[in-house]
């Protein structure tokens, strides 16, 4: 049975055909004339009014429900109403959009005298008392906004439930998503349009980020992502190879490493599911793994050419450099970045010497302060915007128990289905290199797909106890 969106596209199909032409029978039936083609010109405006009005009708529902205005969310730009000295996420007509949300789920639950919370955000909601908790304990160098994010991206778990209970097609979703960013990241390698930053609207880009995020590493976690959603979901997605090859292209062009490398492991993961036997996956993994090679070693690209020194010796001599130099800190007072693009030395990657300055200072700052450091950090934003190493950050803010609770968060969030367990991996692999858990997009789309996949399972056990027969 066609669902009434097909039904419509085929029967658009079938009247833009017989408008113009009619089927050639045995008795040679002449075209349609022109007072023939009028009715059928006129019926299909009908169709196509029917269709605006269907997709009208689906639009004016969303908007009047405030839990789904997070969706459209996800979609549109970041940039700051009001920023912040030195930090790069300000107020943003998101946050207002998620208060007010928060404001009527939060008076719905007093309302309906309901408080109970599901798993995953009742875990979420214990991470963020943690990293409270090390802000208080640090309450002089860190900064309780960052730990308030992880509220924010929570509200868009209500908000995928209640795209499920809409009936909204989530497929549907991501596909729309992955395409309007990657026909932007195009555009904008194309030098065709700019891109939007925190700080309005840049005609001149380095390199292509799409739109809904302003930096390519965080628009590259936010594809992985999304992948893993579409090729793992519970509905196998159609043209498997067509929409890899689509995202491949487009985190290749951002020249985000760390996204490109976890893009490559879920294709295995999802060429190892679908190999026959041990070796026909040998063969398809050596044949993508050659492939990507000669890609990056043929194409000159941004990550191409940003990864020239990346295994220069160079790199560990430098590092042992920076961190010699690095005076030691008894007390810790603040985060200071360094290592820019300016003072790397010849023949050492710069994304590496960058990232190594900051975790050598950070590293040093461990291991020199008091042992308490390491239960419960130096406190949510001790470490500046960017650290660039989110697993670095975790327990260097938020010490061995922040990063445990974070684990089990995501540990919570794999056990739910394939999907979501990709997702999970896809952030841990981006946490090496970039901090994908500060990440806004990528942490609130996270939480959308795991709030379309627990009401997704809800909904498929009450029609499978609606199916039992019932005892005579």
């Amino acid at each position: 049975m066609l669902r009434p969106s097909q039904q419509n596209a085929a029967l658009l199909d079938w009247l833009v055909l017989t408008i113009y032409t009619r089927p050639q029978v045995a008795c040679d039936v002449p075209p349609y004339t022109r007072d023939e083609r009028g009715p059928a010109f006129v019926f299909l405006v009908v169709v196509l009014a029917e269709l605006v009005y269907r997709h009208a009708r689906k639009i004016a529902a969303l908007l009047s429900r405030p839990e789904l205005w997070p969706t459209i969310l996800l979609f549109i730009p970041k940039i700051n109403l009001i920023s912040f000295g030195n930090e790069t996420a300000g107020i943003r007509f998101d946050d207002v959009v998620l208060l007010s949300v928060a404001a009527f789920l939060l008076s719905g639950w007093v309302i309906k005298l309901d408080f109970t919370i599901d798993p995953v955000p009742a875990t979420g909601l214990a991470v963020v008392a943690v990293f409270g908790v090390s802000n208080l304990l640090n309450a002089g160098h860190s900064n309780f906004l960052y730990s308030l994010r992880l509220v924010e991206y929570l509200i868009f778990y209500w908000s995928g439930k209640c795209f499920i209970q809409s009936r909204y097609d989530f497929s549907f979703l991501v596909k729309l998503l992955i395409v309007v960013n990657c026909a932007f990241i195009l555009f904008q390698y194309a030098g065709i349009v700019g891109g939007f930053t925190a700080d309005g609207y840049e005609s001149a880009l380095s390199r292509p980020f799409g739109l809904s995020a302003n930096h390519p590493a965080e628009m590259g976690a936010l594809l992985n992502i999304l992948f893993a959603a579409l090729a793992f979901g519970p509905t196998a997605a159609t043209r498997f190879w067509y929409w890899c090859s689509f995202i491949t292209l487009s985190i290749f062009i951002t020249g985000s490493r760390s996204a490109l490398f976890a893009h490559c492991l879920l294709t295995l993961v999802h060429v190892y599911r679908d190999s026959r036997n041990k070796t026909d996956f040998a063969l398809r993994a050596t044949a993508i793994t050659g492939a990507l090679i000669a890609v990056l070693a043929l194409i000159p690209s941004s990550a191409s050419t940003r990864s020239s020194d990346l295994l220069s010796w160079q790199n560990v001599e430098a590092i042992r450099t920076v961190y010699d130099n690095i005076p030691v800190e008894k007390e810790f007072t603040g985060f200071v970045e360094g290592g820019g693009s300016q003072e790397a030395p010849e023949d050492v990657d710069v994304s590496w010497y960058m990232r190594g300055f900051k975790w050598m200072h950070v590293v040093k700052i461990m291991f020199t302060a008091s042992w308490t450091v390491w239960i419960f950090g130096l406190g949510p934003g001790a470490l500046g915007p960017a650290l660039d190493g989110g697993w670095l950050r975790l327990i260097g803010e938020t010490g061995v128990v922040g990063m445990l609770a974070f684990i089990t968060l995501l540990r919570r969030i794999s056990g739910l289905n394939l999907s979501c367990s990709m997702a999970a991996l896809a952030l841990a692999v981006n946490m090496l290199m970039i901090d994908s858990q500060n990440a806004y997009k990528v942490m609130a789309f996270l939480f959308f797909l795991v709030g379309t996949q627990v009401q997704a399972a809800l909904k498929k056990a009450h029609v499978a106890v609606a199916e039992l027969p019932l005892d005579s």
